[in-house]
């Protein structure tokens, strides 16, 4: 095998794990961030009393843990609470609307969650008598039903619940309290106001303590750690890992798992791909050419595409799971900020050492052609590692913001290309070195700790020459059918013998993979 091929054949084996890191460590990372975002939040220029920001808190907690979890279950839906007194106090992407309430008490809670239209309109004519000293509201209860139809899209009148279609949020710790409260209510309106069940039945429905959307959703809050958090985000600042929002806390092992399968299954594709198309290339080739092409050719192609499946998903797999649980904080506080270039080396080195072991332990390689395997797999690996982190460091420093916009993952192709050539150059190297080191055994009789296999016994050929008998085994012979055969007479001439004189120089030379004995 070539230089060249032994580089591209470690870049195959790389190729994956590599991809499988950086995306493990990518998953981490944005995870870190949607935390950190949620920690920069301030209420501190709001006057408004603690009492009345813990409602604004609580729609911040549920918005930020919600895109959190969703980032971990790879869910794609998110959620915004804007804080601008609209139509619902937050909304997921897929069209959700949820309204928050966190009063002191579960009656109160579950009251506000459901209000009619006209009760709604009553605290908008009360509220603008304050501000306007009395005066009586520019709207009318029909103009405020209608313009509230309008922003809503539906059609409901002055008795309808004000927040329809909505989810109702409440405290975690008022959950229950607050249900049994409207089923009281719904008893007790049954017989003599039937009208009055719609809007508390509604609420019942509707009635969460979490955001729930696409598989993901929000983690519960009470009304007295609300009060905390809006107390730090008016004061000192939020603090996230106080209240639990860590990698380490929310990221689990089925996160990890999924994750590791996501990765392995994409680096099986990765590595699938650049198994196959070498042999399809060669194929297409031959029928350019209009060359033969035999079945032969097509099973070596489908049994390349299922063991570059297989090792690559696996590889893959191990890499992610790896990553992920380091940049975590499963393997402690110090490899949290350990570069996944360097773990993806690591699995690399590892998972080929274990293949090779296994081939060796079925008899199928000498402990010499493991040891070969090994030192270049470590020699092309290095190599790789190097060229890649000077080809990414080139591409991030180089590349402009606008296009690092529409390219995000600019410096992982320039990590893929420089491993690339660095693979091939380490191949290159491995060779010449090993060149040096077999013909400084030859000439010493070195045998490098056993790494080299130095023979010192003369080879039959040489034996013969010198007209020793060699000792064969005694083989199984049979007897073969004979046909009889017409010969006609042929002219014989007798020839001139001479006696030759045989002179053979015997030395030093490599006789198979890292062996060293007597050649002709």
């Amino acid at each position: 095998m070539s230089a060249f091929e032994d580089g591209y054949r470690a870049f195959l084996k790389n190729a994956g794990v590599n991809l499988s890191t950086f995306g493990g460590a990518d998953f981490v990372d944005n995870v870190e961030n949607a935390i950190i975002e949620l920690g920069k939040i301030s209420l501190s220029e709001d006057g408004r009393d603690i009492d009345i920001l813990k409602g604004v808190a609580a729609e911040f907690w549920h918005e930020g843990t919600f895109n959190i979890l969703a980032l971990i279950k790879g869910v794609k839906i998110r959620a915004t609470a804007p804080n601008d007194n609209g139509i619902a106090d937050i909304f997921l992407s897929n069209g959700s609307k949820i309204q928050s309430k966190y009063f002191k008490t579960p009656e109160a809670s579950a009251k506000q969650q459901s209000k009619t239209l006209s009760e709604r309109y009553n605290e908008y004519c009360s509220a603008y008598r304050r501000k306007h000293n009395g005066a009586n509201p520019e709207k009318t209860l029909e103009q405020y039903v209608s313009e509230y139809n309008k922003k809503n899209d539906a059609q409901l009148n002055q008795d309808s619940p004000y927040y329809d279609g909505q989810v109702r949020l409440v405290p975690a710790d008022q959950l229950k309290e607050a249900e049994d409260w409207l089923r009281r209510k719904i008893a007790e309106n049954a017989n003599n106001r039937p009208e009055l069940v719609e809007r508390y039945q509604d609420a019942l429905n509707k009635l969460s303590d979490r955001v729930k959307g696409g598989g993901a959703e929000s983690i519960p809050l009470d009304e007295k750690t609300a009060k905390e958090i809006a107390k730090q985000m008016k004061e000192d600042g939020f603090n996230p890992e106080d209240f639990g929002l860590t990698t380490d806390e929310l990221i689990g092992w089925d996160d990890i798992m999924r994750q590791a399968n996501q990765a392995g299954l994409s680096a099986a594709l990765i590595s699938v791909v650049l198994e196959v198309a070498p042999m399809l290339l060669e194929i297409i080739s031959k029928a350019l050419r209009h060359d033969d092409i035999n079945a032969d050719d097509f099973k070596r192609l489908g049994f390349s595409a299922f063991r570059g499946t297989t090792l690559g998903y696996i590889r893959g797999n191990v890499a992610a799971a790896i990553t992920v649980s380091c940049k975590k904080g499963c393997l402690g506080a110090t490899l949290k900020a350990v570069d996944p270039v360097s773990i993806g080396a690591v699995v690399a080195i590892t998972m080929n050492t274990l293949q090779n072991a296994t081939i060796m332990a079925f008899g199928q390689m000498t402990k010499q052609e493991f040891a070969n395997r090994c030192i270049l797999d470590l020699f092309t690996t290095s190599c790789s590692l190097g060229f890649g982190l000077a080809m990414k460091a080139i591409f991030s420093k180089f590349a402009g913001v606008a296009v690092q916009s529409l390219l995000p993952h600019l410096p992982v192709l320039g990590y893929m290309l420089g491993s690339f050539i660095g693979g091939v150059i380490g191949a290159f190297a491995y060779q010449a070195t090993h060149y040096c080191v077999m013909s400084y055994c030859v000439e010493s009789g070195c045998t490098f700790f056993g790494l080299v296999t130095q023979d010192y016994t003369l080879p039959n050929e040489i034996l013969e020459e010198l007209g020793l008998e060699v000792f064969e085994y005694e083989s199984f012979g049979y007897e073969k059918f004979e046909y009889a055969n017409f010969e006609h007479e042929s002219f014989e001439y007798e020839a001139f013998k001479y006696e030759p004189i045989n002179i053979c120089k015997i030395r030093r030379g490599v006789i198979g993979v890292n062996a060293v004995g007597f050649v002709i």
